[in-house]
This record gives structure tokens, sequence and C-alpha cells, in this order.
């Protein structure tokens, strides 16, 4: 199909009448018909002539007040494929006489008021249009310079031959009418009638209308689109980690595998920003930017890399704009990572300096410079090497971006990037921020941390699909829900149902909120206000997402307006304060308060606050890599950021600078606790409790702080309110030892002969040196509470608490996940040795992780995991059908055979 000829097509869009210039841009497609139905073009005359069984719905309220026009272009039948087909077959263009559920397909063409709409907002207007409809309807909106195709998957009515089923909405949304994506062609070129008879004949379809309607399905599938990605994008990863330059001679070393994973996330973050205009296009643009540099061989240099993306990572977006300039090194104390470098190799500052201003501060530690912050001679270390004398030791050399095979950036301009996740109901043709989850999880499994393998089993990482995610989260929040809330009348049995109903992604009804009544809707929303979650795999956070996806929705179907979401924020701070925050530096905390009216009185209509103090409040997140944990972040990041509409003349553009999210997600062997029965004590001590609630003080105000000098203050702080823990804490164990030599003294003096003494001291030396033995193993584990630091990136904890690490003291309400499926005969010899210990002997990975989720769940909590179902028969998983049935094992299902790529036979229990 003629590219050039569809792009035609969309020009003319913006100056003609859309019913014709509709028309021509699906004869350009081979779509054409004179079987139409005038109509006057105004939704009223559309409503009436394509009545509703459910009339006068909100969508349908909203659908009059933003649509100006509805005009049904034609029906595609199969008189039109033959006079379409002249160049095939006769036989072929008779196939489409054959019989078959669909007939022919509807296109219809929608004006709709110059907004701003959401993904979701386009599929509800496409339902509202369909669900008037008997065939499958192309609808085409089009909205100032921009241009949504949507479909709607149907199927025929499982118990009703007569009637049929609204799958999934299909978008290939905001087509750029004067300047289209490349992606963007190509997609509408793949949709073209040409090339679906192709599928059909390729893929043994019929060939009539079914068979068209499942070559549109198909090739809408983002699937096949983001291995399509996933293949070009590892291709480029092997060739940077080989071709790039890293640092060697350090105190701490990343693998160049790492690097670069890290690098791919920092920019594919920057791409999704750019989707939400906040990153200048010029910045990519290799005639433009060479321009601006001072390097004379720039297709063989390696100033891209250093003198732009560098300083748009740390000095752009992880700094106030305020704030921003040129750095003057100065010899000793901090190294400032805030501002710009590399002025010498810019033939134009000031020029480079406008294009970095067009993008507004982030925060949110993706930005933050990894190299060792504080300056110290024999400990400090450079890692991502922003520096003016010390950048020679990393080196991305200009080709690896800009080569027009294989450059990163020509990869990445072939694609159409969205900022919206998918769902079950809607889904937009691009890449969405779940690529991020199964590219870095495919990419992580692609070496082993140890060894360098390319050998994805020994890590075990399988990306979760989306729909067993989905399922997973729905069973689980109604079990959960079911558990913790009562309905009013007490029916059991129906309350599930409307649970079910209430957190359907598929119920694209209005009227989810009427079915609960006032008090049941309180205590909903009280309950998931309450929630504490937990994936301990957490790998790039399906599961967490799937949660946050599924809550916001509850929240947004039974709290519109987010008043009683407010309030329980409200409620939650200064229980905080009462309980928490009564420290010394911080004695009221009123500035959370003041934080809660100000997110809410600026997104009172948006998932925003939703969003925000689930995060805050409700998931956690555990993963034994860090740059997992990173990714994990960086797909809650994109969830924030999509809520947030751009303002030029607003103060950092009106975008809500990102929370902290270092004390929610952490790197850490989850499967390793604290033994610190001995020091129980020790961490009771009313100085040491001080102490402790100060540094959770900290971290909770962390979390909300938005002033990169503040956030740097507060590590500041509570580094030292750690180095005095960590003196108190010996303080204590010499007070510990002195005491137990003390009472053995006093104890030894009271016999009176020395024969007496000499027998007991012995007995007693014996018994201490036992007893102060164990002290001193769980004094260490107490010693690494106070050592733990959670901001820092480049470690992981050898060790895993939640009461210590996210002050969850009475287990999670679920646990949730996928664990690892490697043997444990990949782990090193220690660590076997440690888990054994801890649980007994076990072959797989997942035995472990099973013993120690059902460890984190609360009493009368809720713990699911897909995990290789040998646990189901295998003599050796004995120990794992006790615990299910010691318990209360709600669903015990098989997975199909194909949910991972891999050949992995996997079973899903809810417990």
């Amino acid at each position: 199909m003629n590219k050039e000829a569809i792009q035609s097509a969309l020009a003319t869009i913006p100056t003609g009448d859309f019913l014709e210039t509709a028309k021509a841009l699906l004869a350009a497609l081979g779509y054409r018909s004179e079987r139409t139905l005038e109509l006057s073009g105004t939704v009223e005359d559309f409503i009436q002539e394509f009545p509703a069984e459910n009339p006068n719905t909100k969508t349908e309220q909203e659908f009059r007040r933003n649509a100006t026009s509805v005009q049904l272009l034609f029906q595609f039948t199969s008189e039109e494929v033959a006079a379409e087909d002249r160049q095939h077959t006769l036989a072929l263009a008779e196939g489409f006489l054959q019989e078959g559920w669909t007939e022919s397909f509807l296109f219809f063409a929608v004006e709709l008021k110059d907004s701003n709409y959401s993904r979701s907002k386009y599929a509800e207007f496409t339902r509202e249009i369909n669900k008037r409809l008997l065939v499958p309807t192309v609808v085409l909106f089009c909205v100032g310079n921009h241009l949504t195709i949507a479909f709607v998957g149907r199927r025929q009515h499982t118990y009703d031959p007569n009637n049929d089923v609204l799958e999934q909405v299909t978008l290939i949304k905001d087509i750029r009418l004067d300047n289209p994506y490349r992606a963007h062609l190509e997609i509408l070129s793949e949709l073209s009638l040409e090339e679906c008879i192709k599928w059909m004949d390729a893929n043994a379809q019929p060939k009539n209308f079914d068979g068209l309607l499942a070559a549109w399905l198909a090739k809408l599938d983002t699937e096949a689109l983001n291995k399509h990605f996933y293949r070009k994008l590892f291709n480029w990863f092997e060739w940077a980690a080989a071709e790039a330059k890293f640092p060697t001679k350090e105190t701490r070393v990343l693998k160049p595998e790492e690097h670069v994973i890290r690098f791919i996330t920092r920019l594919l973050f920057i791409w999704f920003l750019k989707e939400k205009g906040l990153v200048a296009e010029e910045l990519f643009n290799k005639t433009q930017i060479r321009d601006l540099l001072t390097e004379e061989d720039f297709d063989n240099g390696d100033s891209y890399y250093r003198v732009v993306l560098q300083n748009l990572f740390f000095a752009t977006l992880n700094t106030e704009v305020d704030k921003r300039g040129f750095s003057t090194e100065t010899p000793g104390g901090h190294r400032n990572f805030s501002r710009y470098r590399y002025k010498a190799q810019m033939s134009d500052p000031a020029e480079l300096l406008d294009l970095f201003a067009k993008t507004p501060f982030i925060n949110g530690g993706l930005f933050d410079c990894l190299d060792s912050f504080k300056v110290e001679n024999d400990s400090g270390y450079r890692i991502d090497c922003f520096s003016d004398k010390q950048y020679k030791k990393l080196s991305f050399p200009n080709w690896l971006f800009f080569d027009e095979n294989r450059g990163l950036l020509s990869l990445l301009a072939h694609y159409k990037f969205t900022v919206e996740e998918n769902t079950p109901i809607e889904q937009e043709v691009a890449l969405d921020p779940e690529l991020l989850g199964k590219v870095f999880e495919n990419l992580l499994a692609a070496y082993n941390p140890e060894t360098g393998a390319t050998a994805r089993k020994q890590t075990g990482s399988y990306y979760t699909p989306r729909p067993i995610v989905d399922y997973m989260v729905e069973e689980v929040l109604v079990a959960v829900l079911s558990q913790k809330c009562q309905p009013t009348d007490g029916d059991t049995e129906l309350w599930d149902e409307r649970l079910r109903y209430l957190l359907d992604y598929a119920q694209t009804f209005d009227d989810a909120n009427e079915w609960f009544d006032n008090c049941e809707t309180e205590a909903i929303v009280k309950i998931i206000s309450e929630l504490k979650i937990l994936d301990p795999a957490v790998g790039s956070g399906a599961f967490p997402m799937g949660m946050l996806h599924k809550l916001t929705l509850t929240l947004r179907r039974l709290d519109p307006d987010n008043i009683r979401w407010e309030k329980l924020q409200r409620d939650l701070a200064g229980q905080r304060a009462a309980d928490t925050f009564a420290t010394k530096d911080d004695p009221k905390r009123p500035e959370e308060l003041l934080e809660i009216d100000r997110t809410f009185k600026r997104y009172r209509d948006s998932d925003f606050g939703r969003k925000l103090y689930l995060i805050q409040n409700s998931i956690f997140g555990v993963d034994i890599q860090p740059i997992a944990c990173q990714i994990a972040k960086l797909r809650f990041f994109i969830s924030l950021a999509i809520e947030q509409v751009p303002d030029r003349d607003a103060e950092n553009f009106s975008i809500k600078p990102l929370p902290n999210l270092e004390t929610r997600f952490v790197a850490a062997d989850t499967l390793i606790g604290l033994e610190i029965a001995e020091t129980r004590e020790l961490l009771q001590e009313d100085t040491v409790q001080q102490l402790l609630k100060e540094i959770e003080a900290i971290r909770e105000k962390h979390f909300l702080t938005n002033n990169r000098q503040q956030k740097l203050e507060l590590e500041d702080l509570e580094e030292e309110y750690r180095e005095q823990l960590k003196v108190e804490l010996e303080t204590l164990r010499a007070k510990w030892v002195e005491s137990h030599q003390r009472e053995m003294e006093r104890k030894i003096a009271q016999l009176p002969t020395s024969e007496q003494r000499q027998q007991l001291q012995e007995k007693k030396e014996k018994a201490y040196r036992g007893r102060k033995e164990k002290f001193d193993t769980n004094f260490e584990d107490a010693h690494k509470i106070a050592s733990w630091k959670p901001y820092d990136q480049n470690t992981k904890a050898d060790w895993f608490d939640p009461e210590w690490m996210f002050g969850i003291t009475n287990g999670f309400d679920v646990v949730i996940g996928n664990p690892p499926y490697a043997k444990t005969e990949h782990s090193t010899t220690i660590r076997r040795d440690q888990l054994s210990s801890y649980y007994g002997w076990a072959g797989d990975l997942y035995d472990y992780f099973i013993f120690a989720g059902f460890k984190f769940v609360s009493e009368n909590g809720i713990f699911s995991y897909i995990a290789n179902d040998s646990y189901v028969a295998l003599s050796t998983k004995r120990r794992i059908r006790e615990l299910f049935l010691k318990n209360c094992l709600l669903h015990l299902v098989k997975a199909p055979v194909d949910t991972f790529e891999a050949s992995i036979y996997t079973a899903i229990f809810i417990l």
C-alpha cells in the first residue's frame, strides 16, 4: 500500500470537509462504497436514528456535549469488495459472498470539540456509537490537527446467537495530520483491504467479513508490535554493551549490561515525557543538535550522550527550573550534580539551554546521578561520570544513537509511544509503559549478575502477562474486600458478585456505584485506604501496577469527586502526626495536611490523588536486583505523569514533581530475614526508639519532598541519626556485656568456697560464651538496621524485614507475585546454606518464596502466587501442600501452557 497516498489523504483533512476527506482517506486504504444514509450531521439526529437500549446515560450526555457532528460515511459490503478487488480472482471476491456471522463493516466520522481527550474517553465514545449498531463499526474522530481511529472487537454472544458482545476498544490515537509518525502510516497501510486479504490468505481465514474482522483484530494486536520492538532493542542493547566504554577502576563497578539497561530506562522515560510535550523534539534531531556542539567529526565522536543527554538527565530533569545553571568546580565537600557541565563543548550554550528549559523539574530519583555524592579520596567513585574532569571514563559513541539503520534514536522514531497502559477493555496501537516491564524483565534475564551468561533460566525471570495479572489481582481484591467489608443486606453470595462488578474493567455501564449503599461505599473506600500490599519479587512491577489500576478504578467509581478519599488521607496524615511524627525536629507536620489540600484542590477530578496516596500508603515491592526496582518505580512515575496536563505559562509547566519511591520499592534479598531475638530489648530502649521514629519521620517526609535541596538535607539528616543509632547500639551492647559479666560475678561471689566458685565460674562462663556468641550474631543483624541506606541506588540489602524497611509490623493484607523459577543449584553455596537454615531444603527457589510470602502475610490476609505447578503433586513439595491444607485455599487454578513464552507449566493459588 502506498504510504504517500495515505499521508496525502491525511493532509487534506484539516482544511476540507471532514465527511469527504474521511472518505478519501478510506479510499486510499481500499474501502469505498456508495451505501450510506443521509444524516444531518448533528448528534441528536444520530441518536434518534440509532437509539440505544439504555438511553441517556452519563456517557451519552458527555458525547452530546463534546461531539459537534456525527456522519455515517458508508456501509462496506461484499459488493464493494468485488468492485474494489478487480486485480484478484473472481473467486476471491466471491468469497465475501460466503455466509458468516459478520456481513459488513460500517464507517463513521465524528468531529469533537477541540480538547485533550484521554484514551478512555475515546473508548467510551466508541462504545456509545457501537452499542447502537449491529455490525463492526470503525469510527474516525477528528480533533483539531489530529485524527483518532477506533475499532471495537465483536463476538457472538455465547447464549444468544442473535446478539453480539462488544470486546476491547483499539485506538490508533492522535495521528498527526500534518506530519504523521512513520509508525502510524505503517499501521494504516497494514489495515488496507489489500493487506487484509493477504493476511487472510496467509492465515487460512474465511474469505468473508468474519475473516476481515479477524484481520483487523490481528493487525491491531499490540503484542506483535511489542515483540517486534523488543527484538530490535535487544540487538541495540548488545551492540551498546560492546561498543560503549564504562568506568572500571572504581570502588564500585557496574557491569556494562547494567549501565546500558539503566540508560535505556532513563531514555525511554524521556521518550514517554516527549509524548506529553515536556521534552524538546530538537534534542533528538541529528541535524539540529550537531550544530549546537563543537565536535568536528560528529559521526565518529561521543559528545551527544555527554553534552546533551547527561545534562538533560541530571541538570534539567533533576533540578528545579529556577536553580539551573552551569557548574563551577569547587574542591572538597559535595559534588554538585544539579549543574550543567561541558560548556566548552557547546557551540551555542544559550540555545541548548533554551531547549532544556522546555522540560520541567521531574524529581523521583530516576535521574539521580549515581556517582558518590561526597568527595572522599579512598571510597569515592564514579558510575555515571557526570564530571568536567572524569567524563572520559564513560563514553557512548554518537553512532549508537544516530546510525540510520541501527541507531537507538532512529529505532525509537519508528514507533508511536503512549503514556497510558492498556487495559482489557481499551488499548492503543502504540508502545505503552507495560512494554517497559516486558522489555526490562527480558533484558534483566539476558545476563546473570554473577556469571554474565546469557541464559534466562539462570535468573528465573518470566514476565507475567497482563490477563494473568488482572485475573489474580481481581480475585485477590474480591477476597480481601469480601472479608473486611460486610454487605448491608447480609447476602454474602451476591456481595462477591457485586464486588466483581465493581472491579471489572469490562463493565462499561455507569451504574457500578449504584450497586452499593452509602455505608457499603464508605466501608470499601476506608478499607482500600488501609490496605498494605506486597510483591516480594517485584521485577518490573506488573502486580503492583495491576493493583494500582484496579484500586484506582474502584475509587473512581465509588468516590468520583474524591471527597471520601481526601478525608481519609487527612485522617491518615493526622494519625501519622500523632503516632510517628511527634519528633523534636517535626512536632506537628502541618505541611503534610497542606500538601493534601493542594493536591486535591488541583486534581479534584483526576486520578492523581488516588494514585499518589495509594502508592504512599498501600503498595510495596522488593527485588534483589536494584535496577529492577528502578524500572518498577519508572512505571509508577509514568502512571502519575499521565494524570497531569502541562501548562507552559504555569510554574514548572504545572507539573507536580514526582514522589521519591526509594522507601516503597527496595532492593533487598527477600528470602533472608533478620535474627534479632537476643537484641530485641536493645531496639526497644527509649533512646533507640526515639531515633528510629526520627528516621521513619524523615523517610515519610522524603517520600513527598520535591525540593531538591530539602531532599538532600533530609538524606544527610537521616545519615546523622543512623550514625547516632549505631553509637547508641554500641553503648547498649557494652552495657549488656558489663551487666551480664557483673551478674555472673555476683552469683559466683555468693558461694562460700573457692572450689564451688571455680566450678560455677566455668559453668557460667561456658553459658555466657554461648549466649554472647548468639547475642553478637543478633547484634550484627540489629546493626544492619542502622546501616541500611534506602536512597543508595547502587546497592542492595542482603536482608529484608517489613518492620524495619516499611514500618509494617502486623503483616500485609495482600502478598501477591510471580516468584523466580530458578533452581537453588544456581545460587552460591553460602546462599543455599542460608536458605536451608531458614526454610529447610528445597530444590526450587519458588519454594522459599512461598514460605517467605506466607510469613509476610497478616493473620487474615490473602496470599497469591503464580508459580511452577510442580508443588501440586511432587512428593518433595509436600510441605507446600500442607501449608495450603492448614489454611484456607480459595483458588487453585492451572494456567494455560502458553501463559509464558517458554514452556513452563504453572498454577495460580490464592490462600
